[in-house]
């Protein structure tokens, strides 16, 4: 059960990232537009997120702390990623 409360934890996060980037990605004629589908994106991010935590409790059956610590995880990666490989890049630009 642990293993699988993590992978559904993960498995979460990784949706609702799924989601925001497919919602705010979308091309758009305006710089309104744009800002609007990034407000879209985050908040199917947040309502993905509620219901498929929603639906992992109804089920009675979850380990919460490895369920919560996979989905924590997935937030740190998508947020140090991006940055380590920007870092990355400069140091090859660099040398």
């Amino acid at each position: 059960r642990t293993g699988l409360s993590a992978l559904a934890g993960g498995g979460i996060g990784v949706l609702a990232n799924l989601f925001m980037t497919l919602t705010a990605l979308r091309p758009t004629a305006s710089a309104a537009g744009a800002l609007g589908r990034i407000l879209l994106g985050s908040f199917m991010k947040v309502a993905v997120t509620a219901t498929l935590f929603f639906v992992a409790a109804r089920t009675g059956k979850v380990v919460w702390p490895a369920m919560l610590v996979a989905f924590v995880a997935t937030l740190v990666v998508f947020w140090f990623v991006p940055v380590l490989a920007t870092r990355m890049r400069r140091v090859k630009v660099g040398t």
